[in-house]
């Protein structure tokens, strides 16, 4: 993965930016989000790109209800934990458990810092996820990028990882 700072920079919304998507990267925005096992999760809204480094951090997902009261939340998931399907126009999410959408931040455009990104990174990487080796006990902000949850090659092949 490429080695990239995070002298903190203002994220910002694909739909208003100047950012392009290039050869092999999807324009996901509407597409269905669904878990492994092809549940519905919700729908793209827009991804959340660094200008900074030029490079798309995360997915902005409108949830489903899910059965817990998640329904017309948005939230952010670090699009290297996200796949594309190998042949529909479809997001998969493995590996999330509800728990940690109802414990991951309200999206608010604009309004997204370190402490929401470090919000984001501890209910993903939560032991509520049976993930300890991913527990967060301190973190570096000048690497915060180079975590595999934000490997964009990852998200951009076609089929599972």
């Amino acid at each position: 993965m490429e080695n990239q700072g995070n002298t903190y920079s203002q994220l910002q919304e694909l739909a208003h930016s100047d950012y392009k998507l290039t050869a092999g990267e999807a324009d996901i925005k509407g597409w269905l989000v669904q878990n492994e096992a092809a549940a519905p999760i919700g729908k793209v809204r827009d991804l959340l790109f660094d200008p900074q480094n030029n490079a798309v951090r995360y997915l902005i997902i409108d949830l489903d209800d899910l059965g817990v009261d998640l329904e017309n939340k948005g939230v952010l998931i670090p699009i290297g934990l996200a796949h594309l399907h190998e042949h529909d126009d479809i997001v998969i999410l493995p590996n999330i458990h509800t728990d940690q959408f109802k414990a991951l931040p309200y999206y608010v455009s604009g309004e997204v810092d370190q402490n929401t990104e470090t919000e984001i990174r501890n209910a993903i990487g939560s032991p509520a996820a049976l993930r300890m080796e991913e527990t967060i006990v301190e973190l570096d902000h000048n690497q915060f990028y180079n975590h595999h949850h934000f490997d964009r090659a990852k998200f951009y092949k076609r089929g599972n990882h």
